[in-house]
């Protein structure tokens, strides 16, 4: 049963079907829905003029997780190696301030999508977790 109006689109994204998005303003979406307003605030702002907040969404915007319309994927590789590291995609994981704001394994739990997703994450230098403990 649906219950946002009957709009399948915001029902999939409230209900967080994370194998069905698209793109990455699905995933902010999802964020806002489930995240508290402050953490999301955090996550979502930028520095100062918020300048490569404006180039990163306008980067993202380009990209497409799952195209889906007339456009054969099947057999796409898109693999490729970082630094000698045989990575799945030409996606990784930048340092990023906080995670335990966003969830209670903070590093550890971004460590283990990373490594699930056969990609590189990059660890702040901040962590509230040491490096040799992160797997």
């Amino acid at each position: 049963m649906l219950t946002d109006g009957g709009n399948k689109e915001l029902h999939r994204l409230r209900t967080g079907k994370m194998d069905q998005i698209t793109n990455v303003m699905e995933y902010q979406a999802i964020a806002k829905e489930k995240l508290p307003k402050m953490v999301y605030d955090y996550y979502a702002s930028g520095a100062e003029d918020q300048w490569t907040l404006q180039e990163n969404r306008n980067a993202f915007s380009k990209i497409l997780f799952r195209p889906r319309i007339l456009i054969d994927v099947s057999k796409i590789d898109i693999t490729t190696t970082f630094l000698g590291f045989n990575i799945s995609m030409p996606v990784m994981i930048a340092p990023t301030a906080m995670q335990k704001m966003a969830h209670p394994e903070g590093e550890y739990a971004t460590a283990r999508a990373a490594s699930a997703a056969d990609t590189i994450m990059v660890q702040f230098l901040s962590s509230l977790f040491r490096f040799h403990f992160v797997p």
